[in-house]
């Protein structure tokens, strides 16, 4: 927990989960959070996430699960 003061000062803050994967937040309070946009460590971890999750970079963290593909229909299925 972080005083909601210190975000109002922040130079960058995102959100990150499952449905929101690394979003930048732009403002708090309509108080822009640093320039109002993405800031370049936001930028870096976006990056390097979209990488892992794209299969461009290895995942080394142990986020993705592998899901078995056919690539091709049993005959009579």
């Amino acid at each position: 927990m972080i005083p909601r003061e210190m975000l109002y000062i922040a130079d960058e803050a995102f959100f990150t989960g499952t449905a929101a994967e690394i979003t930048p937040i732009r403002t708090v309070d309509k108080i822009k959070v640093g320039k109002g946009g993405i800031g370049p460590i936001t930028k870096a971890i976006q990056k390097e996430f979209y990488a892992i999750v794209r299969g461009e970079k290895t995942d080394r963290h142990g986020w993705l699960t592998p899901v078995p593909v056919r690539t091709k229909q049993p005959v009579g299925v």
